[in-house]
């Protein structure tokens, strides 16, 4: 699978080897699970040690990291280790060994789960965390992070093509310029949108979170109840008047109750 991403997969790759950790924040369908990959690949390609694990229980998390860095998850009586054995058996080999951690989805991690990384983290394993929206709060926090940007055009026109290709499906070059515009550069709704235009679907709104401000548009409405009122004086009419001061009022209001909410998200990358 070609890779869009060469110059993030680069920096990454290199924060890995130099024994620190990352975070990896980007919008759903953004390409963070492929990019993983591709540097696990990379990297087990050198003959590097790591383990690539994504949501689950605590316990179940432990077993498949214990298994992909073959730690043994039994004492020495051959019974199963309980969390906090697995956790143990986990940091004592880490002290000893250089490996690295894939953590993909890790949003959706446990917070035990992400204690336990935490404390990986401050006895300076390195990890690779990818995530859509994380909260700000404990390991999420403590990371360095880098935040995916939407794909350039051009790389948004070539995936599109190559999935109509797959599809079977002819497009144009202007064509594919018209249905580029519904992606925001996002190459999971850009595979998506060549999945609706093969089933004759029609347009649908965007789904990538690009907003638009509202601010100018309160402004102008402000602007025009103004000018009522301006011409209710002019007229004489007392109902256009109070009309347009009434309005005006509604509209101030509803510009500071907009301006009053939350700026920012509790949660990274938004």
């Amino acid at each position: 699978m070609r890779i869009y991403r060469a110059t993030e997969q680069r920096r990454i790759g290199a924060v890995l080897r130099s024994g620190s950790s990352l975070l990896v924040v980007a919008e759903s369908g953004m390409g963070k699970s492929v990019l993983g990959d591709a540097i696990a690949q990379e990297l087990q390609e050198e003959g590097y040690l790591l383990a690539i694990v994504q949501p689950a229980s605590t316990k179940q998390l432990l077993l498949r990291i214990a298994d992909q860095l073959g730690v043994e998850v039994t004492d020495l009586e051959g019974k199963n280790l309980t969390t906090t054995g697995l956790k143990g058996a986990i940091v004592d080999f880490l002290s000893t060994q250089t490996a690295f951690l894939i953590c993909d989805d890790a949003h959706h991690f446990t917070p035990e789960m992400r204690r336990f990384l935490e404390e990986l983290h401050e006895r300076h394993c390195p990890m690779l965390l990818l995530a859509t929206t994380p909260p700000a709060k404990d390991i999420f926090l403590k990371l360095p992070r880098i935040e995916l940007k939407p794909l350039q055009d051009v790389a948004i026109r070539d995936i599109m093509a190559a999935h109509a290709l797959e599809l079977g499906l002819n497009i144009g070059t202007a064509q594919l310029a018209a249905l580029q515009q519904r992606c925001g550069g996002n190459p999971m709704l850009a595979k998506r949108v060549m999945q609706e235009e093969y089933l004759g679907l029609e347009d649908t709104a965007p789904d990538h979170t690009q907003w638009i401000d509202g601010t100018p548009y309160l402004i102008a409405g402000l602007m025009v109840f103004g000018m009522v009122r301006v011409i209710g004086i002019g007229l004489n009419s007392t109902s256009l008047y109070l009309i347009g001061g009434i309005l005006s009022v509604l509209v101030g209001i509803l510009r500071i109750i907009f301006y009053s909410l939350p700026k920012k998200s509790s949660r990274l990358g938004n």
